[in-house]
C-alpha cells in the first residue's frame, strides 16, 4: 500500500468516536481519516484511501428512507469490494456491508443483544475471531452469497468475508470507556428492553480489556502488509 494514503473511518453519530482506531492507527503508524455522512460529510474517492473501516451507530441500514446517506456508503462499499479495498466494517457497517453485497439486514429475532458475548470461531473458516467481547444491536444481518461466515454466537453471525471486505457484528472498536460512554448514551433504550445497566456496569468494571482492539490493529498491519494475521 502507499503509506501516505489514510484509512478512511466512517462514522454514523455526530462526534467522531473512533478512539480504538485512533489509537491502533498510531500504533501501526498509518494515518487516518474520519468522514461523517450523518453531518454532511463526502467520501472521499476510493483511489485516495488505503483502506475502510466502517463503524456502528444507531441507525438501520435498511433505513434508507430516514437517513437517505445509508444508500451512499452501501454504493461505497460496494465500490471498495470490486475495486479490492480492504474494508473493515462493525456492527451497522456490518450490516450495510452485508446489503451492499447482496445479503440483507433485518431486524433481530430475539431483540437487542448487548453485553458481553462468547463470540466462536467457525472451524476452518480461516481467521482466528473467537474471544469475549462487546455487543449491542438490535438489528443482524444475513451475509451475502458467497461470504464466508467466521465466527458466530448462540444467537447470530458475529462475523463473515467477502472478498476484500471482514464484516464484524460485535465491538471491536469500542474500550472500557467507549462501552461507558455507550451505556450512558443509550439507557433509555436499554431500560426499554429491560437491561440492567448497573450489572452491565460492573461486568465492564471486573472484564480484563477486550481483545477488540487487537482485532483492529491486527487488520491494520494486515493492510500495511506487515503481519498476516487478524489476532
Amino acid at each position: 500500500m502507499n503509506d501516505q494514503l489514510p484509512v478512511l473511518v466512517i462514522g454514523h453519530i455526530k462526534n467522531p468516536s473512533a478512539e480504538v482506531v485512533a489509537k491502533a492507527a498510531a500504533e501501526v503508524g498509518i494515518p487516518y481519516h474520519v468522514a461523517r455522512p450523518v453531518v454532511g460529510d463526502a467520501l472521499p474517492p476510493l483511489e485516495h484511501v488505503a483502506g475502510v473501516i466502517v463503524l456502528g451507530g444507531p441507525q438501520s441500514a435498511y433505513d434508507v428512507d430516514n437517513h437517505p446517506y445509508l444508500a451512499e456508503e452501501k454504493a461505497y462499499i460496494a465500490d471498495a469490494y470490486n475495486a479490492d479495498v480492504p474494508t473493515m466494517a462493525v456492527c451497522l457497517g456490518s450490516q450495510l456491508a452485508a446489503e451492499a453485497l447482496g445479503g440483507h439486514a433485518l431486524a433481530g429475532d430475539k431483540g437487542l443483544e448487548v453485553g458481553f458475548i462468547d463470540v466462536k470461531a467457525v472451524e476452518d473458516a480461516g481467521e482466528s475471531l473467537a474471544g469475549r467481547f462487546f455487543s449491542f444491536h438490535s438489528d443482524t444481518m444475513v451475509p451475502p452469497p458467497g461470504a464466508v461466515t467466521l465466527a458466530v454466537s448462540d444467537r447470530y453471525v458475529q462475523a463473515w468475508s467477502s472478498g476484500s471486505v471482514l464484516a464484524i457484528q460485535f465491538h471491536p472498536d469500542l474500550d472500557r470507556a467507549g462501552i461507558e460512554t455507550l451505556l450512558g448514551f443509550e439507557a433509555d433504550k436499554l431500560a426499554s428492553f429491560g437491561v440492567d445497566v448497573l450489572a452491565l456496569r460492573e461486568e465492564l468494571a471486573a472484564t480484563a480489556p477486550s481483545p477488540g482492539e487487537r482485532l483492529v490493529v491486527g487488520w491494520l498491519r494486515a493492510l500495511r502488509g506487515a503481519s498476516p494475521s487478524m489476532s
